[in-house]
């Protein structure tokens, strides 16, 4: 009989838990903004005949459940930290001194060619003799990790791009380590960015200003921080603390901005702090004119964001383009090429993933 009651009681302490966290679920306020995941959340779905009819509305309502409920981000992390423990990953993500890194083998040799060829013709149809055209590849931070199973080929790529593009390369590999990412984000920092400036300025023959000065804005979840949750892993966004005295024209927006957009701080990518994030078409003005200086055209994914501002002081002038988001035929309607330096620089992330290449 003992036995019996335990059952019962146990039920009724079951059944009760369950129907107390549906009505707290139901009660539940609605989030907007899932700030782990840097996410907007599912909505809760209008009934609509068509919805029903064409099974939608149970689609969607299967996400909302899943977005809004309660403690989502708890068990999230249990789920987590039982894949790390038992598989060591989580999602093809790894956890390397604190850095947070994503399998990117294999090597996609399609992509690659496709880069090249989207290189080669920027300079068949807008460049000439005038121009210095130079080339250089960003490492991801799995370049620097003692496990092959995270790497690419990383000499394969290199030798397909120096195969097909007839362009001085600049190596900036050795100017790199492991430190100069970020843990929990894919990017280079700007602040430990100064020996690849050097290395370029060296081999395009500009002169710049090493007197860099750096700040700390504000703390940085990056994009990994959204898939593997850890309290103790976390980056700081530092920026030029010096004076620059230039402007960037926005041609998306029709006016000119600053070189970093603070208003990003408020945003779920704080990483678009730098020169405002993606943005397919700037000219980055110095306004201490030099006439021994040149204009600069840099053709860039995001890591070109956070380096060119460290640029500025070595010419009067950077067009930054981004042809993920602006055909390269439209180029000629913004940009005078003549008596330009050039420089393409992409990262392995980019390259093993192109065809968002316009």
């Amino acid at each position: 009989m003992n036995n019996k009651i335990k059952e019962i009681v146990l039920s009724i302490i079951f059944i009760t838990f369950l129907f107390s966290f549906m009505i707290v679920n139901i009660l539940k306020k609605d989030d907007d903004i899932s700030y782990s995941e840097r996410r907007k959340l599912e909505k809760r779905p209008k009934i609509t005949y068509n919805s029903l009819i064409d099974g939608t509305y149970f689609n969607t309502l299967d996400k909302y459940t899943t977005d809004q409920f309660i403690g989502r981000d708890s068990f999230r992390k249990i789920k987590i930290n039982i894949d790390l423990l038992t598989k060591n990953n989580y999602n093809n993500l790894y956890l390397y001194n604190d850095y947070i890194i994503e399998e990117l083998y294999p090597i996609n040799k399609e992509s690659v060619l496709n880069v090249t060829k989207k290189i080669n013709d920027i300079k068949n149809r807008y460049l000439n003799e005038t121009n210095n055209i130079f080339y250089s590849i960003v490492p991801d931070k799995n370049y620097f990790v003692n496990d092959d199973n995270l790497k690419l080929d990383y000499n394969e790529l290199k030798s397909i791009m120096n195969t097909n593009l007839n362009i001085e390369y600049i190596d900036i590999f050795n100017e790199l380590s492991l430190e100069d990412y970020y843990k929990t984000d894919t990017h280079w920092k700007e602040e430990r960015l100064e020996k690849v400036v050097n290395k370029l300025s060296s081999k395009m023959n500009f002169k710049i200003n090493n007197d860099y000065s750096f700040k700390e804005i504000s703390e940085f979840n990056g994009t990994y921080s959204s898939r593997i949750i850890k309290k103790n892993i976390s980056d700081k966004i530092y920026i030029l603390d010096n004076n620059i005295n230039a402007l960037v024209y926005n041609y998306e927006s029709d006016k000119y901005e600053d070189i970093y957009d603070l208003n990003k701080l408020n945003s779920l990518d704080k990483y678009n702090v730098y020169l405002n994030g993606s943005v397919s078409l700037l000219k980055i003005i110095n306004n201490e004119y030099d006439e021994s200086k040149k204009d600069l055209i840099v053709f860039r994914d995001s890591y070109g964001s956070s380096l060119i501002p460290l640029l500025i002081d070595g010419y009067n002038s950077i067009t930054v383009v981004d042809i993920r988001y602006i055909k390269s035929s439209m180029l000629k309607d913004y940009i005078d090429f003549n008596n330009k330096d050039v420089l393409f620089l992409y990262s392995t992330l980019l390259i093993n993933y192109s065809f968002t290449l316009k």
